[in-house]
């Protein structure tokens, strides 16, 4: 009976971060660049007693690999992704990496996200404009122009999501391994006054919400009924003696 306890209330842990992740998920629904998370499972296996037991644990977050709806916004220094890959930012935590494209220049000619970390290139350095120059031109591979001459280029990273350690600011992430810079203009492309919407798909977010509320009531249910035989157990035991 005590492990039907137990076990439930690692279930209860397992479905009370299901439920942030989830919660999480449904406010950046309209996070630019922001992809959906999910929570995968383990079983960790005691065998202490007569019976083997199992108790469900947290094994990976993982975000979803789904690529967002391109919206248009007109401005041109947004940017947005189509295809595998991830911008690069520095950040006072290190290089993070993003779907986000949305983009400003400051006086100084230094193009930073929106958030004000500097933009990478493909060698890993600042890009810098020319902040008297006319408004910058981005090809579909990546090219900045000014006046119709390179002057940059945006800096497009390979990296494998499992290597993701945490989140930076919604929707970029911190990793355990470097990036590797990748050509852009044949699987990967770029689009100038262009955004990539988040990936969340609200109306799965909401349904999973349900299952998983349930799940937690279900577990609850077990830890109550779970002790009130056992607090029936002792009465009885008292009685007899």
């Amino acid at each position: 009976m005590q492990s039907a306890i137990y076990v439930a209330t690692s279930a209860q842990r397992v479905t009370q971060t299901q439920l942030v992740t989830i919660a999480n998920n449904i406010a950046n629904a309209n996070t630019v660049g922001y992809r959906a998370e999910s929570v995968d499972f383990k079983s960790l296996v005691s065998n202490s007693g007569r019976d083997s037991v199992h108790f469900p644990t947290v094994s990976k977050m993982h975000s979803s690999p789904v690529q967002g709806t391109l919206m248009k916004t007109g401005n041109p220094l947004d940017v947005s992704l189509a295809g595998e890959g991830w911008f690069a930012i520095e950040t006072p935590a290190g290089t993070a990496y993003t779907r986000d494209g949305r983009m400003q220049m400051t006086a100084f000619g230094e193009l930073q996200s929106i958030n004000g970390h500097p933009m990478l290139d493909s060698g890993g350095a600042p890009i810098q404009l020319d902040p008297s120059g006319p408004p910058p031109e981005i090809a579909s591979d990546g090219r900045i122009l000014q006046d119709g001459l390179q002057v940059a280029n945006i800096g497009i990273y390979e990296i494998d999501q499992s290597n993701f350690s945490s989140r930076y600011e919604n929707s970029s992430y911190l990793s355990k391994v470097a990036g590797i810079p990748i050509a852009a203009g044949s699987t990967t492309t770029l689009s100038q006054g262009y955004t990539e919407a988040s990936n969340v798909n609200p109306m799965h977010e909401l349904a999973k919400l349900i299952a998983v509320t349930r799940n937690f009531e279900h577990a609850t249910s077990t830890i109550e009924k779970a002790d009130q035989s056992i607090g029936a157990a002792i009465r009885t035991l008292g009685d007899s003696n």
